[in-house]
């Protein structure tokens, strides 16, 4: 028997419009990492032609958008004929034995009817991408709801790069479909992958505060379940706006929300701080992609994992470094009005990258994490999901490989994050 799967649907209010945006605010509603895509990372079929369709989940919501496109990582143009928005397919799916909810809004390749709309770029809908540049439209009257699925479209030409721009960590699923396919045309599926190509920041016209999230794998989702959308950043979003998860899903995504924030998870998987890793280190990364989205007005670093786990250094040595990385990261931020808060390092014992040296480094950053020098607040997740009986190793309950968290993990773990900002949004 497969799952029971029950639609949702919404009206829209949807009108297109390509005005100026000069005196508009911005909050970037969802927003990503971009990286650089080795040919292991690519579709298995050219893009060439080709359209895909990505599904991402806003964490405010307004009735005006605009959507970056990025080729920042490629060395060669990305020709693009069109790009369309469109309500996703809202999805409950059961257990079907319990009958208890396991997915919310999972990603699917269909689309709500009639809410399609088309973004220009300069009045245009057809727009090539420089190499290693940045692409926003022009403003559309879209109305998103925070915490639904919505669905991105785009429509391939012939110049596509061999190395697209993307994030890997996705966790939701995209479909890559032969020829053009409009609004209204049935999605020819011929791939499913699960990462996001070209795709880098969605903004709504509205203040709200807005948190960016840089991080490493356990920030990016490995642990947590495809198309469920349950990284710890999500229930952080979730609790700060949108009371619990349950309520904000099914009552229309009405809800009084106490502190409507959006959410940039910036966490790439095997991203370090200093250097080697994958993508490229935090330090040489953060000024670009602070640039890249609308109305950051707070930051958590939650990276060093990494490092640590694959260091050879003295470990004050290497945590004298990693130190020194995190004052440069607080200084500029807070030289663009932008508040910080540093996540202590969670334990890796159990794990092969543990080893009492390591444990070393960890335990000296974490002392100069909690002493809360020159920047906002401290979230302590090492306190959070440690072992009492053990404290250099993870609950036995929060992880399944002693390095990353679970889904039962990430929801303490956002959950608690929230509390910690709520005071200082």
């Amino acid at each position: 028997m497969k799952p029971i799967v029950f639609f949702i649907y919404i009206f829209l209010g949807l009108s297109a419009s390509a005005q100026s945006t000069e005196t508009m605010d911005w909050a970037t509603s969802w927003g990503t990492s971009p990286e650089y895509t080795s040919e292991g990372d690519m579709p298995g079929n050219s893009l060439e032609g080709k359209t895909i369709r990505q599904v991402i989940r806003p964490s405010i919501g307004g009735d005006t958008i605009r959507l970056t496109l990025t080729n920042f990582h490629s060395n060669e143009a990305v020709e693009i004929k069109s790009v369309y928005i469109s309500w996703s397919v809202d999805t409950l799916v059961r257990d079907r034995t319990t009958g208890k909810i396991i997915s919310y809004n999972g990603s699917t390749p269909w689309i709500e009817k009639g809410t399609s709309r088309f973004l220009s770029f300069n009045g245009s809908r057809a727009v090539t991408i420089d190499p290693h540049s940045n692409i926003t439209s022009d403003r559309l009257a879209f109305t998103i709801r925070p915490y639904r699925n919505i669905a991105i479209t785009i429509n391939y030409g012939k110049a596509v790069p061999l190395h697209a721009t993307s994030h890997r960590g996705s966790r939701t699923t995209s479909y890559i479909a032969d020829g053009a396919a409009g609004p209204s045309d049935s999605l020819n599926v011929i791939e499913r992958l699960d990462h996001w190509y070209n795709i880098l920041s969605l903004d709504v016209n509205r203040s709200s505060p807005v948190i960016a999230v840089f991080g490493n794998s356990i920030t990016d989702g490995r642990g947590t379940t495809t198309n469920a959308q349950n990284r710890w950043t999500d229930y952080m979003g979730i609790e700060l706006g949108q009371g619990t998860q349950e309520y904000a899903l099914n009552d229309g995504g009405n809800h009084a929300a106490a502190i409507p924030t959006g959410i940039i998870n910036m966490g790439i998987g095997g991203n370090c701080v200093l250097e080697g890793g994958i993508s490229t280190p935090l330090i040489k990364r953060y000024k670009d992609e602070l640039s890249f989205h609308s109305g950051i007005s707070h930051i958590i670093i939650y990276e060093g994992t990494n490092d640590i786990g694959t260091s050879n250094l003295e470990p004050s040595l290497l945590a004298l470094r990693l130190i020194e990385a995190y004052k440069e990261i607080i200084t500029y931020a807070h030289s663009k009005g932008i508040k910080v808060f540093m996540a202590t390092i969670t334990p890796t014992k159990g794990n092969n990258w543990y080893s009492p040296s390591h444990e070393k480094a960890r335990q000296q950053v974490n002392e100069w994490i909690r002493k809360c020098e020159g920047f906002e607040g401290v979230i302590d997740f090492d306190k959070l999901v440690r072992d009492p009986s053990d404290s250099e190793k993870l609950k036995a309950e929060y992880s399944d490989d002693w390095l990353h968290l679970n889904p039962r993990g990430y929801e303490v773990m956002g959950r608690y994050a929230a509390k910690i900002i709520t005071n200082n949004l």
